[in-house]
Parts: structure tokens; sequence; C-alpha cells
């Protein structure tokens, strides 16, 4: 299995080799930020559109909450506890944890994990705060000068303040002053988010190769014709301009 690998033009899903069976089940753009240049340098990426959008979403969050914008990094290992305890908070109300079960976790390995992360200066955590209730949060593990978009959710209650996109702002705001990060990785999958921040992009595919075997031919030709089948009834939902609103449903459900 080869998660994430750069490729030049698209691949076919399923192809029979020589000795293996190739099977790329998600192909995508992975997006990531540039940090050098300075963060003010860096909106200049922005279109005028795009950046009074911007600095109308913070300055609409700002109203809402008195006046000013109530945010926080945590990096140091006495933080991070805090960090923790606030981020699960806002986790245990996102449909990322409620309906797929893959929220912030919240065991001893990974916290332990967290804290050694930490005394190395390799984790960085952001919490948006309204009346100091946290909103939005984000967990970014560094590696080899590269922070990546491991975790992240806001409470849906405050959803149309936009906090996600505030928090990854002044997320980025930082990022851009810390000399041992050079690159901000949305990883993998596509997104509206990831694009309108990103400032470059990777055509990239999850590649798995399997033994040339009938049995594994036939598995995987049933993963593929379910997976097609399930494509196909999301654009059916999608010209209907249905998806949003079961989409909505579920959440609301979970």
């Amino acid at each position: 299995m080869i998660r994430s690998h750069p490729i030049e033009s698209p691949l076919p899903r399923l192809n029979i080799l020589p000795q293996a069976i190739r099977y790329i089940p998600s192909s995508y753009q992975r997006y990531w930020v540039v940090l050098n240049g300075g963060f003010e340098n860096y909106l200049k990426k922005f279109s005028a559109k795009s950046r009074n959008t911007l600095l109308r979403k913070i300055k609409k969050f700002s109203e809402f909450s008195g006046g000013e914008i109530d945010w926080k990094e945590y990096c140091k290992p006495e933080e991070m506890h805090e960090f923790h305890k606030l981020a699960m908070e806002v986790s245990l109300k996102t449909y990322q944890e409620r309906l797929l079960d893959c929220g912030l976790p919240s065991d001893q390995q990974f916290q332990e994990s967290m804290l050694g992360l930490a005394a190395a200066d390799n984790v960085r955590g952001y919490i948006l705060f309204y009346q100091k209730k946290p909103i939005a949060y984000i967990y970014c593990p560094v590696h080899d000068e590269i922070a990546l978009y491991e975790y992240v959710g806001h409470d849906p209650e405050y959803q149309r303040w936009s906090p996600g996109t505030l928090l990854q702002y002044y997320a980025l705001q930082c990022l851009f002053v810390a000399n041992h990060v050079k690159i901000f990785d949305f990883t993998e999958g596509e997104g509206a988010h990831k694009a309108f921040f990103a400032t470059n992009a990777q055509h990239c595919a999850d590649i798995y190769y399997f033994r040339r075997t009938w049995r594994n031919l036939i598995k995987v030709a049933l993963h593929a014709g379910s997976d097609e089948l399930s494509r196909g009834i999301v654009q059916v939902l999608e010209k209907l301009k249905l998806k949003a609103y079961i989409k909505k449903i579920l959440r609301s459900t979970a």
C-alpha cells in the first residue's frame, strides 16, 4: 500500500500487471502552504474578493464576540494538557466524532505522544473561544519541518460564524513565524477549505498492490463496484440538490 503517491495524470482504478493487481480506490489533490515570505506576503495570494471575504468574517465574529476575537496557540508540554481538555470538549460535538468516530483521540497513548512532541517543540494546538467557551480546534504535529493538519473540528452550534476558517487564519499567522516549520500540509483529501488556503497542490493517489490471484481479483472488483455505486448515488443526490440536505440530516441525527 502506498498512500498519497504523487501522480502526473489519472491512472486506471484497476490494472492487472504481470505479477500483481494494482488497485487505486481514490485519487485527489493534496494541498499545502509553503511558509516563507511572511504572512503579509502570503495574504497577497488571495484575490481582492477573497481577502474582503476573510476580513468580513473576522469583523463579523469580532462583533459577535463583543469586539475582540479570543484564540490561543498551545505548544509547550505544560500547555498541552489544557489544550487537549478544551479540544475534547469541541471534538465530542463534531460530526467527525459522532458520525465517523474519528475525532481527537482521548486515550493515554495519544496524550503521551502529544506531550513527547511538545517536549521537542514538535506540536502546535489552536483553540478559538467564544465567551471563554472553546468552539473550534486544530491539532498539528510537526515532522521534518512539516506541520500536519491532523485533527480539526468546530462546534456546529457556531457554524454560521465560520469558526474553522477564522482559526485556520490565525494558526497560519503563527506558523509563518515558527522558524522550524517550513510547510503546513493539509494531508489527504480534497475540500474547498484546503483549496482556499493552500499555496500549492499535487495530484495524488492511494495505490494498493495485491498478489495476482482470482480470490484477490474478485475482492477488489467487488470493492470497486460498491464504491462506484456509492459515487453514483452521490452524483444523483447532487443533481437533485439533495446532498447538502441529507448531510445536514445525518449530522444533526448523529
